[in-house]
């Protein structure tokens, strides 16, 4: 194989594999389809931590988030001597160009960059953590400027836009559409030049708000998108997500029914209206469709240029997103919904429309595009290079993959057939979980997910399984190194 010029590397905030080469055929995703048709879909990929920050640091430092790097909300710049992806690639040759939001924050990690763009992020002063809401309603533009400040007082006394909005404008109106007209003008710029090039592009849109324009609405009919097939929690369950990015918005119904989600039990905690389940799932989908096509125009660019054959290319997703299962909607839980997430990598001469059904993470990515360019691993990467299962999908590999929460309180274990979750010191109403209490000081979900893929009862407790679950808790606190050391031996 011909060691690929250059890589187009491409992340999709909060991404759930609701993808159609995924099996989710009602989505309309005819771009992501076509790398996929190219390239290895990786059906079991997981991310470190179910949230975006602390899981791109993860995967673009190469260390796993029990490291003080992947607990930090911002990274600044990396370790010295433990260079960044982007960093390592800088240093090695390559133009190394990042357009949206590829770090949570776009002034992280300054020096692994050749070029930096960050007019996708033109209203952090009135939003969190530097996202771009996208809205185009002047009504929305104007409540949007109170979003920030629902942090320092009462959200009640506070005129918030909606969570969802549909407007009659064209895509470079919205910032996913501005970065795909930026990496058209950075292929066109970089097109015959020496120099390779590592081009990141960092789409916001399926992140809330949905706001996209009225043609991507238009895609899908209200009365036939997919409902959660399991809107309950776990029987005998414990972790809940907090909703997090679900209840910034100006949505009354969605504040009447989270209002105190610690005082709930798995009998009673609220579920949302059909009406609004399916307005939300409905602009998660138009959503999905938008950055779709914002792919599909640089690959459209790329395939111009006769650059497809040249250039490495991976999507992927830095954690998933509840859709209803569980009654729940966002991610920081450690269900497969939120820590499941979708990844592509397409090599020209060695992938071509493949699959693989092995246990793969997102820090396996930097050692796995070393491999690729032909460039040495660095030292300190905690990942497992994929470059093996490029060449044969099926062979022997992972045991188990990782995910963690809330600084570690809540480690999960994902097995080919099993999800082990251990709560640890987390208080009974926690920042992020509401918990059952524990006399031990910690509490085990187990759930079976051949039996039981929607992880709909949890089965620790059962005299039955306290053998498998003391062997994954092994396994869980040995960690990632040995199954690391026994794919490689």
């Amino acid at each position: 194989m011909t060691k690929p010029k250059n890589v187009l590397f491409i992340a999709v905030d909060d991404l759930r594999p609701e993808i159609s080469c995924f099996g989710k055929a009602k989505l309309h995703t005819p771009n992501i389809d076509k790398i996929a048709a190219r390239g290895i879909q990786f059906n079991r990929a997981y991310c470190q931590v179910p949230v975006c920050g602390p899981s791109r640091i993860s995967l673009l430092t190469g260390k796993r988030p029990s490291q003080p790097t992947g607990n930090r909300w911002g990274l600044g710049s990396p370790p010295p001597g433990e260079p960044s992806l982007p960093g390592y690639f800088k240093a090695h040759g390559f133009r190394t160009v990042s357009i949206g939001k590829v770090y949570h924050r776009n002034d992280d990690d300054e020096a692994g960059w050749t070029r930096r763009y960050r007019d996708t992020f033109n209203e952090q002063a009135y939003t969190v953590h530097g996202y771009c809401a996208g809205y185009q309603l002047d009504e929305n533009l104007r409540k949007l400027r109170n979003f920030g400040r629902q942090f320092s007082q009462a959200k009640a006394d506070l005129d918030l836009p909606p969570i969802c909005e549909a407007a009659d404008a064209p895509d470079d109106a919205y910032p996913d559409g501005i970065i795909a007209q930026r990496a058209i003008e950075v292929l066109r710029e970089f097109q015959g030049q020496d120099d390779p090039l590592f081009l990141a592009l960092g789409f916001y849109r399926p992140h809330l708000p949905w706001a996209v324009p009225q043609k991507y609405w238009d895609l899908y009919d209200r009365d036939d998108v997919d409902l959660a097939q399991n809107p309950f929690l776990p029987k005998d369950g414990i972790g809940i997500s907090n909703l997090g990015d679900f209840l910034h918005y100006g949505e009354s119904e969605i504040d009447r029914t989270y209002s105190d989600l610690g005082k709930y039990s798995e009998d009673d905690f609220p579920l949302l209206s059909e009406a609004k389940q399916r307005e939300c799932i409905h602009g998660y989908w138009a959503s999905v469709s938008f950055t779709d096509a914002q792919i599909g125009r640089v690959l459209a660019e790329l395939e111009r240029l006769g650059q497809l054959d040249e250039t490495v290319i991976v999507l992927w997703g830095d954690n998933g997103w509840h859709l209803g299962e569980h009654r729940l909607w966002s991610k920081t839980s450690s269900f497969e919904e939120s820590t499941r997430i979708p990844l592509l990598v397409s090599v020209p001469g060695l992938t071509n429309g493949l699959t693989c059904n092995a246990l793969v993470e997102l820090v396996d990515l930097y050692p796995t595009l070393c491999d690729l360019v032909g460039l040495e691993r660095p030292p300190h990467l905690e990942g497992l290079s994929l470059a093996p299962l490029l060449e044969n999908p099926d062979r022997v590999w992972k045991a188990g993959v990782f995910s963690m929460m809330h600084q570690g309180h809540a480690k999960t274990l994902r097995t080919d057939r099993y999800r082990l979750t251990r709560y640890t010191n987390v208080p009974a109403e926690g920042d992020l979980w509401h918990l059952r209490d524990s006399a031990s000081g910690h509490a085990f979900e187990l759930f079976d997910l051949h039996n039981d893929p929607g992880e709909n009862v949890n089965i620790a407790g059962r005299p039955e399984h306290r053998a498998q679950v003391e062997a994954l808790d092994q396994m869980l606190t040995a960690g990632w190194a040995p199954i690391r050391r026994q794919v490689q031996s």
